[in-house]
């Protein structure tokens, strides 16, 4: 049995193909780590490295449902959100809640959980929260889906800044733990990376894709077309949640703000440049952009090129996302990677006839019994 590392659209059937997409994606998950890690050991690189591993999660969680439903969706940012004030909160010591939170509930006051279950929590918020409105908004498609689910941000977004007790309203939330690490970003990206990939090759995810293709001919064959969207959607927030969980613990201070129309356009030109189809695209989507903003916010600061001060304008990162997009939309509209997973592929040893065409030789003629004069009629 021969193994190798291919770049296709669909996945071998079976089990074995299941494993091989997964160990697929599951490396280039490991890739980016590797990379993360010999840039987190330069003191200026640290935020960097964690900002990247987290915004990774949150365009894996984006595309679950965009690559797997078709529906663009606006309100993904809302499951952040969520994700980021529970799991703060619940990472929150109930000293500092005291403080912060005097008028929080008495059942979360006195609730404080480590690292891993304020992850957890985080993720299960913003899974409720899409299992309570998925059933209305999974109900729409195309153009009007996606203006819904940007209402759901917008919602969102007010009941946080309202929500006083809880939130503290419009100022800033702060208190919560910084216990985000190198090892906890990446050892979930590679979690949730195994869930994507585990899911889009299941039933579920092809009856979603089904349902994305061919709606009428899916619904037809008796896929609901309900469920199958709403289990993408779930699983994304889910995903998102977590990587809300994870920015709340790095930055220890934020607002509903923080969550909004900036984080939601830098989510959106990730998929776009990348791929919203695939994992593989969403990876290599998140680094790019985070490369460019990178390289034009040094250049905002000012750089020093052969002796000459360049000083770019601020805010040039936010148009150079601008840019990036249209130029992919007009050229590229599926992304760099499209809807392509780096897989790994099993094959059954070559025959020798197989071999020695391989090797530049004939193949040997393939005798008969029958008589010459059988097979010259015959031609």
């Amino acid at each position: 049995m021969m193994v190798r590392l291919a770049l296709r659209n669909d996945s071998p059937p079976g089990l074995r193909g299941r494993l091989g997409a997964t160990a697929g994606a599951l490396l280039a998950a490991g890739v980016v780590t590797l990379l993360g890690g010999l840039l987190f050991l330069a003191p200026t690189m640290a935020e960097i490295v964690l900002l990247f591993g987290i915004n990774a999660i949150l365009v894996i969680g984006f595309q679950v449902f965009v690559g797997n439903t078709g529906i663009v969706s606006f309100g993904h940012v809302a499951f952040m959100a969520v994700g980021a004030y529970a799991g703060g909160i619940a990472a929150m010591p109930v000293i500092d809640k005291e403080v912060v939170l005097p008028d929080l509930p008495g059942a979360l006051a006195g609730f404080e959980v480590g690292f891993l279950p304020a992850l957890l929590v985080g993720g299960a918020a913003a899974a409720l929260l899409a299992l309570l409105t998925g059933p209305a908004l999974m109900r729409l498609s195309g153009a009007a889906a996606s203006i819904a689910t940007l209402g759901l941000l917008i919602i969102v977004s007010n009941v946080l800044a309202q929500a006083t007790p809880l939130t503290r309203g419009p100022q800033s939330l702060f208190g919560v733990p910084e216990n985000t690490t190198f090892l906890g970003v990446y050892a979930s990206l590679a979690v949730m990376v195994v869930l994507s990939a585990w899911f889009k090759w299941s039933g579920a995810g092809l009856r979603a894709r089904a349902v994305r293709d061919q709606p009428a001919a899916a619904e037809a064959a008796g896929v609901s077309v309900l469920r199958s969207r709403l289990w993408a959607f779930v699983l994304s927030a889910f995903i998102t949640g977590v990587a809300g969980a994870l920015y709340a613990q790095l930055l220890t201070a934020f607002s509903p703000g923080s969550f909004y129309i900036p984080q939601l356009v830098l989510v959106i030109a990730m998929a776009i440049v990348g791929g919203a189809g695939g994992i593989s695209g969403a990876l290599l989507g998140t680094a790019v952009i985070t490369v460019i903003n990178e390289v034009l916010r040094k250049v905002e600061s000012g750089v020093s090129v052969a002796g000459v001060e360049i000083h770019a304008p601020s805010g040039i990162s936010f148009a150079a996302l601008g840019v990036a997009l249209i130029l992919m939309l007009r050229w590229r509209p599926s992304g760099l990677l499209g809807a392509s997973e780096v897989q790994f592929e099993t094959r059954a040893p070559a025959t020798e006839p197989d071999a020695a065409r391989a090797a530049g030789e004939e193949a040997p003629a393939v005798t008969t019994d029958r008589p010459a004069a059988e097979a010259a009629a015959e031609e």
